[in-house]
């Protein structure tokens, strides 16, 4: 890539057209927020009701109605519900499972085999440790009152398993509006990237966000893309989308424990494209859908089974068109490669830790242990990755000019003051604006810096200092916030911008960032004597490589600080924790403790004393608390408690306890 000018000095820009402090940082609150989307994490307004209900196969009075050597036959009557599934404890070794349906008034349907799931969590996540064993789901619409399910499956199999009823709700009032991006002309210092496809969001088809656990998780960026099926029958009308994907989502957050539906996005069959997972279309949002495979990937899946059956032409080509708009967001190629490392997992096909050259386009079954997408849906792959790479050379808009569009172009941003850049070493583009800038990576993508935390981040060296934004600026808890490739940077009008960095930032983030005790940060990372710290609004972390990251604040903080911080006691070894018999809080640094409690105030024990004083049962020994710090007395040193007196004497070289 090539600047199409000599830039301007980027600190000069800071100084000119954005301004520094609260001015600089106003600008954050500007027109529409840069991190705003259709895909935000909170509740969407629309919500669709719908029901989970587990049948244990093993209480059903008919579960010896029919059997064939070592299968049995298990029917369970039910009133309502949409699709089907079955559930084993975690580590089930079953692949034998079949299911058919009998409506009031109608004869029983054909057999429908269903395969295990072959998606899945990665291992040792939340996500992961919280699923089972399942098949895959049965799309069987709306069964009516007086209907049964009958399910064939192995004897041996019958006592643990559940059938999974799933219904998918109403779905008639949802809203059928699309989403687009906007394009401009821009320059040629950032990929060029396509207009984004028609994506209907979770709104649309009648997400209830009640369901996810958690927040949205996060990869570095974008490296390839996983192609799959949902294994369905496919005789879903278009009118039902929306209720099969509802009936997906709720067999996967309901009866499989993952945090949210598998895939990022979901294709139906008469191509529309939707959104799966929360957390952002256009960001590295880490799915379900590949095991082993899931960071740096996302996952495209057709709905419908494709073993013998093609895609239809509208499915592959809206397939095509969503894979080809997020790579060009990425900067990548429909024939490039992709060096990947395998997370493992029951249907990895790579050890964990092996590290695999894959193409950037691929097939469910190139990372896994699985027929998916179906025989005939992978020979069509090699067609996906040509319209992608016919899709990608007709792109027209810079990745940068279509950030710029998205957030709301001039009415966010204000009008462009630079032409599109390369960072030095060519690492990278920018393009600055009258309200802020907009940076972008191959690994993070494109994304906005404004205000005063602009101003921060080119203080620190821009991306040479903290690395590409990897978010746009975003809305805090009474301020905003960055996230950068080396950490993050906070501002609130008490506190301005400040950085937070490493295993700090990592403690900080476990403890609710701004959200929790610590609040914002008031300082940068500073150095410590042997490490490093970060004082927030509502204590300090600090942090060195033999204690690790630790929060300590209030009259705790207070005392130590008043004894020389790290130079007097030594780092922290834990939080400020409160005392077993809640009375009272300490924490534990690297050459004594501190305890306090409310009508102790916060003392020093160091040395033997806290030896002795430990032996005896800490605070619940009838010493109680500390009322002193250690002082000098003629031949030695002494530490008063609420119960008595440690003494210690030079000519001894003991430690005397006496009751007050």
């Amino acid at each position: 890539m090539r600047s199409v000018q000599t830039p301007l000095s980027r600190r000069a820009l800071l100084s000119g057209a954005l301004g520094t402090g609260v001015t600089g940082a106003a600008l954050l609150g500007s027109g529409t927020p840069a991190g705003a989307s259709t895909s935000a994490l909170a509740p969407a307004g629309l919500q669709v009701t719908g029901s989970t209900r587990a049948f244990a196969l093993g209480d059903q009075r008919s579960a010896s109605l029919l059997s064939t050597g070592d299968l049995a036959t298990v029917g369970v009557d039910v009133d309502g519900g949409h699709m089907v599934g079955v559930t084993f404890p975690s580590g089930a070794s079953t692949d034998t499972i079949s299911v058919r349906v009998r409506t009031a008034g109608r004869d029983w349907t054909e057999w429908r085999d269903l395969p295990l799931n072959d998606s899945e969590p990665d291992p040792g996540t939340a996500e992961g440790r919280r699923s089972v064993t399942a098949s895959d789901p049965l799309w069987v619409g709306a069964l009516g009152t007086g209907a049964t399910v009958q399910v064939r499956l192995p004897r041996a199999d019958v006592h643990d398993a559940h059938l999974q009823l799933v219904d998918a709700g109403e779905s008639s009032t949802l809203a059928r509006s699309t989403l687009s991006s906007p394009q401009t002309q821009g320059t040629k210092a950032s990929p060029r990237v396509l207009p984004q496809p028609a994506i209907r969001t979770r709104a649309q088809w009648g997400a209830d966000e009640s369901l996810r656990k958690g927040g949205a998780s996060y990869s570095d960026t974008i490296k390839a893309v996983v192609v799959h099926h949902t294994a369905d029958g496919g005789t879903y009308s278009q009118a039902e989308v929306p209720s099969v994907i509802r009936g997906m989502y709720r067999y996967h957050t309901v009866s499989l424990g993952w945090s949210d539906l598998g895939y990022n996005f979901v294709v139906d069959r008469f191509g529309g494209i939707w959104e799966g997972r929360a957390g952002g279309i256009t960001k590295p949002v880490v799915g379900a859908h590949a095991g082993g495979f899931n960071a740096d990937t996302f996952g495209v899946s057709m709905m419908g089974d494709f073993t013998s059956v093609a895609p239809s032409a509208a499915c592959l080509e809206a397939v095509a068109q969503v894979i080809a708009w997020k790579l060009s967001l990425y900067g990548l190629p429909a024939d490039g490669a992709a060096h990947l490392t395998s997370a493992g997992g029951g249907t990895a096909r790579y050890a964990a830790g092996t590290t695999v050259k894959l193409r950037t386009v691929n097939a469910h079954r190139d990372v896994g242990f699985t027929a998916c997408p179906g025989n005939v849906g992978f020979t069509r792959m090699d067609a996906i990755r040509g319209r992608v790479a016919q899709l990608l050379s007709g792109a027209t808009t810079t990745a940068i000019d279509a950030k710029y569009a998205a957030v709301g172009g001039a009415a966010a941003l204000g009008g462009p003051t630079t032409p599109e850049n390369d960072t030095p070493g060519n690492t990278g583009s920018y393009r600055f604006y009258s309200g802020g800038a907009i940076y972008w990576s191959s690994a993070t993508g494109a994304h906005t810096v404004r205000g005063a935390i602009l101003q921060r981040w080119g203080q620190l060296g821009w991306e040479k200092g903290m690395g590409f934004p990897t978010t746009d600026d975003s809305p805090a808890k009474g301020g905003f916030y960055n996230h950068f490739q080396g950490g993050s940077i906070y501002w609130s009008p008490a506190t301005g911008a400040r950085e937070v960095r490493g295993a700090i930032r990592e403690k900080w983030a476990s403890m609710g960032w701004e959200g929790g005790p610590a609040g914002f940060p008031v300082t940068g990372d500073g150095v410590a004597r042997g490490g490093w710290f970060t004082h927030f609004q509502g204590g300090s972390i600090y942090y060195s490589a033999a204690t690790g990251a630790h929060w300590t604040a209030g009259d705790i903080r207070a005392r130590w600080a008043a004894l020389g911080w790290e130079n007097g006691l030594g780092f922290p070894t834990i939080d400020d924790t409160r005392t077993p018999n809640g009375k009272g809080w300490y924490n534990h640094f690297q050459k004594g403790s501190i305890y306090w409690s409310p009508s102790t105030g916060a003392h020093a024990v160091t040395g033997g004393f806290r030896d002795t004083w430990a032996s005896l049962g800490w605070e619940n020994s009838f010493l109680g608390f500390p009322t002193k710090d250690e002082y000098s007395v003629d031949g030695g040193t002494r530490i008063e408690f609420e119960g008595g007196v440690l003494s210690w004497a030079r000519s001894t070289n003991k430690i005397t306890v006496k009751k007050k």
